[in-house]
C-alpha cells in the first residue's frame, strides 16, 4: 500500500493533503510540489507447451506463499514490459523466452502492494532448463483445463483469454485426430497427414498472414477498419469450418453452408461490398495454399504430386461452395432491405 508522506523530499517541508484535479493528493505548500501516486506495473507470462499445458510457479513468498501462479513480477526502472517478463521468467523458472503477443492487461487492487496494472504475455520457451529460482519453490507444467486455483485475479483472467484464443485451433486439431482414429472406416477422400497437419499446426500463422494482407489489400479496404482481434476470429472461423467440412460425412454438411449463408447476410448488413467479401475468402484460400505448399516436402517426391492435386481440389471445392453460399446470403439480405 502507499506509504503516507510526512516531509517533502525536495525542500524538507511538512507535507499536507490538498484536493487537486478532483483527488486528495500529497502537496508541499512551500515548493508547490504535487505528489502523484501511480499503480505499480506487473508482468506475467503464459508459457504453453505442445501438450496443452502451461507453466506455473509455486510462490515462495507472501502474498500467497505456497500457491501456484503464472511467472510474474514487477517491472523495474528503465525496463520495457517485454524485457521485464523475460527477466522474471528467467529468474523464476530458469528458461529463456520469446514474447509472442500481448495476451491481457488488467488493473487490480492488492492488499499488500495497492493498485497494480497487470500486463500478461504469451511467451514461447526458447532455451534453458526448467529450474525454480528467485521467489519460486517449484516450477512445472499443468494441463490447461486442470490447473490449481490461481490466487491472482489477473492470472485467472489471462488464462481464460488464452483458452478462448486457442479453442478453435484445439477443436481443429481434435478433428484431425478424429480423422486418424477413423481412417479406413471413413469414405471421405482426405489429403495426406503431412498436408492437413500443417494447417492444424500452423493455423495461427496462416491466420495472422491473412489478417496482415486483408488490412492492406486494395480489394478489401473495409476490413482495414476492423480490429485485429475481430479479423483474427473471422479468419480462424473460416479455417475451422474447413476442418469441420473435411471431417463431416457427406450429407451432413448443411450446417457449414448455413454458416456461410449467414456470413453473407451479416456482411451485407455491415455495409461490405460483395466483391470485398469474396476477395477476403480468396485471400484465405491463397494463404492456406501458400503456407502448406511452402512448408511441406511434397516437391521432393513425384508421387506426392497426386496428393497435392487432391489437396488443392478439396480446398478449391470448399471455397467455391463457400463463395456460393456467401453470395446467396448476401443477395437475400440485399433483396430484403430493398422491400
Amino acid at each position: 500500500m502507499t506509504v503516507q508522506r510526512k516531509y517533502c523530499p525536495k525542500c524538507k517541508s511538512k507535507i499536507t493533503r490538498k484536493k487537486i484535479e478532483n483527488r486528495n493528493r500529497d502537496y508541499c505548500p512551500t515548493c508547490k510540489t504535487i505528489f502523484y501516486d501511480n499503480p505499480l506495473p506487473v508482468v506475467s507470462a503464459v508459457v504453453p507447451n505442445k501438450k496443452r499445458e502451461i507453466l506455473l510457479v509455486l510462490r515462495d513468498r507472501d502474498p500467497y506463499a505456497g500457491q501456484w501462479c503464472l511467472p510474474s513480477g514487477f517491472v523495474e526502472l528503465n525496463e520495457s514490459v517485454e524485457k521485464a517478463v523475460k527477466r522474471e521468467l528467467k529468474e523464476e523458472t530458469g528458461i529463456n523466452g520469446k514474447v509472442l503477443r500481448l495476451l491481457d492487461t488488467n488493473s487490480r487492487y492488492n492488499d499488500v502492494y495497492g493498485d497494480l496494472i497487470w500486463v500478461t504475455f504469451e511467451v514461447k520457451w526458447q532455451s534453458g532448463n526448467l529450474s525454480p529460482g528467485d521467489d519460486a519453490r517449484n516450477a512445472k507444467f499443468f494441463p490447461i483445463f486442470d490447473l490449481p486455483k490461481l490466487p491472482f485475479h489477473a492470472n485467472r483472467r489471462a488464462v481464460k483469454r488464452y483458452i478462448k484464443s486457442h479453442q478453435d485451433l484445439w477443436r481443429m486439431e481434435d478433428s484431425f485426430k478424429n480423422i486418424d482414429s477413423k481412417r479406413g472406416k471413413s469414405k471421405l477422400n482426405l489429403p495426406t497427414d503431412s498436408l492437413y497437419k500443417i494447417i492444424s499446426k500452423d493455423s495461427r500463422i496462416i491466420t495472422e498472414n491473412w489478417v496482415s494482407e486483408v488490412c492492406s489489400h486494395k480489394s478489401t479496404t473495409k476490413y482495414g477498419k476492423y480490429s485485429h482481434d475481430i479479423l483474427y476470429e473471422r479468419a480462424h472461423n473460416v479455417i475451422s469450418q474447413f476442418s469441420d467440412w473435411m471431417t463431416t460425412p457427406m450429407g451432413q454438411k448443411k450446417h457449414i453452408w448455413d454458416y456461410y449463408t449467414k456470413v453473407g447476410q451479416q456482411r451485407c448488413e455491415q455495409g461490405f461490398k460483395l466483391s470485398e467479401v469474396l476477395s477476403a475468402l480468396s485471400l484465405t484460400r491463397k494463404h492456406i495454399f501458400a503456407h502448406v505448399l511452402a512448408n511441406s516436402n511434397v516437391w521432393k517426391k513425384s508421387i506426392a504430386m497426386y496428393q497435392v492435386l487432391d489437396f488443392m481440389w478439396q480446398v478449391n471445392y470448399f471455397f467455391d461452395k463457400a463463395n456460393y453460399y456467401v453470395t446467396y446470403g448476401f443477395e437475400n439480405s440485399a433483396a430484403s432491405s430493398v422491400k
